[in-house]
């Protein structure tokens, strides 16, 4: 009766250890889903939208933006780079932002996305129109990916 007992519950613990066992991640899933957010982070910018950009990034000290560490100078960066084109649209703004391609790398819950964008835009008053290749890093944060760098 006890080997039996014993049989059982190691046979419980092995069925619930397979359950309770990571499932796999569909990485091309995950990639359509981070290609996403980083299109919605340059429709924020060329849109002017600082609730755009808080909707993308990690709302962590952690995270950079060039030379910007932590979000809430980061959202300060945010802020007020959109009320200067808010109130001098002569000498900044932002009228195309494009993502060209990008190359995703995934790994768990932290992502690489080397990317290629086309970016049309006034800065200090002189006009530029140019490709650029950013390179932004991700997190899962609750499910949900967000930038946590940008260089």
């Amino acid at each position: 009766m006890k080997r039996i007992f014993v049989s059982l519950m190691i046979l419980i613990l092995v069925i619930g250890c397979q359950q309770a066992a990571e499932k796999p991640v569909d990485v091309e899933a995950e990639k359509a889903v981070i290609k996403a957010v980083l299109k919605a982070q340059l429709d924020a910018i060329k849109a002017h939208s600082y609730e755009g950009e808080a909707a993308v990034w990690a709302h962590t000290p952690y995270i950079v933006r060039k030379k910007v560490k932590g979000w809430d100078r980061v959202s300060d960066y945010y802020r007020s780079l959109f009320e200067k084109a808010k109130k001098d649209p002569n000498n900044y703004q932002f009228y195309e932002a494009t993502l060209i391609g990008a190359d995703i790398y995934v790994n768990g819950n932290f992502a690489s996305a080397f990317t290629t964008e086309h970016a049309e835009f006034i800065w200090e008053g002189e006009k530029v129109s140019n490709n650029r290749k950013p390179h932004k890093n991700l997190e899962k944060i609750n499910g949900e990916w967000k930038i946590i760098t940008l260089f």
